[in-house]
Parts: C-alpha cells; sequence; structure tokens
C-alpha cells in the first residue's frame, strides 16, 4: 500500500516480498512440526522430507517473486514515472527495523538445516530490498532522477534470485531423490573395497536422503562363501554409519547363488 501510495516499484516490490515471507516463514515452522511427527504404517519414513519440500516451495516461490519484481522494474525503465522520495525513505525504514530484527531471530538459529535457510534467504533479500529503497528513496530526493528506483529493483531482483535458485535446486535434487550433496558414489565404492578386501565387488549402490541428516543407501557386495554371515554385514553396515554418515543400510551380500541380506 506504501509502495502504490508513494509510486515506487522498489518499495511495491519490498512490500510484496515481505507479505510472502511472513507466509513462507509460517510454511517452514509447518514443515518443522511435521517433520517431529512418528513414522506410521503409511508413511514408514515418517514425515522428514517435509521441510525438504517447503525448502522447494520457499526457493520456487522466490523465484516467481523475482520474475515480478523484473517484469515491473523493466517497464518502468521505459515508462518512468514521478516517484515521491521523502516518503518512500520513511516507509523503507520501518520495513528495514522490521527485517533486521527477524532476520537477527532467523540467522541464530540452525543454519545447517536447509529449511532455515530458506526463510533466512527470505528475510535477507527482505533486508537487502529495504536497503536498496532507502538508497533510492534518498537519491531520487536529492536529484530527482527516477530511474533509480526500477534499477535497485533490478539488483535487489538478481541478488534474491541466485540464493532461491540455489535453494530450489539443492531441495528439488534430494526430492528427485538424488545423491546428497557430499557424497560420492565412486568413492564410497572404493573405499569399501579397500577397506574391506574380502569384498570382490561393490555395485548397485543407491544413496538418498529422506532428510538433510537422513542418509539411506542400498547395495550389493560379491564376497566368498565364508563371510556371508551376520558379522560381516554388521562390520559394514557399522563402518559406513561412523565413516560416510549412512544411518540406514540396506546390504545384499552374494556369491555363487547364494545370498544374505540385511
Amino acid at each position: 500500500i506504501g509502495g502504490l501510495w508513494v509510486n515506487s516499484i522498489a518499495l511495491v516490490a519490498d512490500g510484496v516480498h515481505m507479505m510472502t515471507d511472513a507466509v513462507a516463514l509460517g510454511i517452514a515452522w509447518w514443515g518443522f512440526y511435521m517433520s517431529q511427527k512418528p513414522a506410521t504404517d503409511r508413511m514408514t519414513f515418517g514425515f522428514q522430507r517435509t521441510q525438504i519440500l517447503t525448502a522447494f516451495v520457499n526457493g520456487f516461490t522466490l523465484l516467481l517473486i523475482v520474475g515480478g519484481i523484473v517484469f515491473m522494474a523493466v517497464h518502468r525503465i521505459f515508462n518512468p514515472q514521478e516517484v515521491m522520495g521523502k516518503e518512500m525513505f520513511v516507509i523503507a525504514v520501518i520495513g528495514l527495523m522490521n527485517n533486521l530484527f527477524v532476520f537477527w531471530l532467523l540467522h541464530s538459529g540452525d543454519q545447517s538445516n536447509m529449511n532455515m535457510r530458506g526463510a533466512t534467504l527470505h528475510f535477507l533479500g527482505d533486508t537487502l530490498g529495504s536497503v536498496a529503497v532507502i538508497l533510492g528513496a534518498i537519491i531520487i530526493f536529492y536529484t530527482g532522477w527516477v530511474l533509480v528506483d526500477p534499477l535497485l529493483s533490478l539488483l535487489m531482483a538478481t541478488i534474491i534470485g541466485v540464493g532461491a535458485y540455489r535453494l530450489t535446486k539443492e531441495s528439488g535434487h534430494l526430492l528427485l531423490e538424488g545423491v546428497p550433496a557430499g557424497y560420492e558414489i565412486k568413492a564410497i565404492r572404493e573405499d569399501l573395497e579397500q577397506q574391506f578386501s574380502f569384498l570382490t565387488a561393490v555395485h548397485h549402490i543407491h544413496l538418498w536422503a529422506i532428510s538433510e541428516d537422513q542418509v539411506m543407501m542400498t547395495l550389493h557386495a560379491k564376497t566368498a562363501l565364508e563371510h556371508i554371515n551376520d558379522e560381516t554385514l554388521s562390520e559394514i553396515k557399522q563402518y559406513l554409519l561412523e565413516v560416510h554418515k549412512v544411518h540406514h543400510v540396506t546390504l545384499q551380500l552374494e556369491t555363487d547363488g547364494i545370498v544374505e541380506t540385511a
């Protein structure tokens, strides 16, 4: 409303961004709440993946917002209009104070959590947006150069867009059950074959994450008959947990048609 009143596209974009961030924060808390619920007969892995899902929603929403900001800014560049610089400055300062407080609260939380990073990114974008609007208001008030309004909006959109793209890409990769960041199938295979010399071949490795801190794996391994036992299975699974941080392993040992799974 304030942006429409002072005729500032940057202030409108900042206001819309703040409004969507309030919704995004609610979604993030919902994702955290759902992730704490226990597994059921229908949801056998529990609800931990809701954190990844809500992170994806947050990132994708930001990308849509960035697209809207760019569209409005480009339109204003080719159709410049008068902007009320003084009033724009006052409204932007109020918004900045609010954003700094919320950003401080979020940044003090667990930034290793993708969902928390998504919410923090939203309010970082808001904070940068408010700073850009304040600078634009000062320039407009003293010089009358109204093009600074859409130009700063484009700068703000670029900064937000880069972070939103990374968040959407990372969370989308996990939703598609891609290999989590920091893990390499080839390196794990070679390490197992080197660490356990009785394994003649490790293959059919599948690695994915239910959440950021719950990594799952299935794999097959060939070995001699005397090594197909519970002790071997436990030893390999414990090694994968301690060294590679794989929390749940389904391992199938194979040799000459004899198979044991755990």
